[in-house]
């Protein structure tokens, strides 16, 4: 086993002993509920762009076979003009074409931008690490003090009477 390995086994674990208060298991795990979230929109998204790229692949091989015949009529007419019909077709696959270029465009955008913006899984492990460190529920609030102080007040009061 590696020296860096055993190290860690034999490490305490820090964080782990500590006992998480309710507010903060709520916090993390809504937290973690929109990552997984944000996870599987991500994957989605991935899984369009893939089928826009298949489709555009497929829409690109159509238009270089159209254009071949295309050709091949133009020099059996002795280089007349294109049928309308053929024309059209042209039309809508290269209109097709460029609108699943332009959604392309906009979803690479959208996962850029979702990349840019919203935390990694790692960050937030990081976050959740030094709030569980700092433990800040186990801080003292200003009116726990003044309570404490004014207890302690109280109790030396009776005392002094006693004596």
């Amino acid at each position: 086993m590696p020296a860096h390995q055993r190290h860690q086994q034999n490490a305490p674990q820090q964080g782990k002993d500590r006992k998480i208060s309710g507010k903060a298991q709520n916090i993390f795990s809504g937290i973690n509920s929109d990552i997984k979230a944000l996870n599987s929109s991500i994957l989605v998204i991935s899984q369009k762009i893939k089928y826009l790229v298949r489709n555009e692949k497929i829409l690109g091989r159509n238009l270089l076979v159209l254009n071949k015949k295309l050709k091949a009529l133009q020099d059996a007419r002795g280089g007349g003009s294109v049928p309308e019909d053929l024309q059209k077709q042209l039309s809508e696959i290269s209109s097709r074409l460029s609108q699943n270029a332009e959604g392309i465009a906009r979803l690479e955008s959208e996962v850029e931008n979702i990349k840019q913006n919203y935390a990694k899984a790692e960050s937030v492990a990081e976050i959740k690490y030094v709030i569980d460190s700092i433990n800040p529920m186990e801080f003292v609030t200003l009116k726990d003090v003044r309570e404490l102080v004014g207890g302690q007040k109280a109790q030396e009061r009776p005392q002094k009477k006693k004596k």
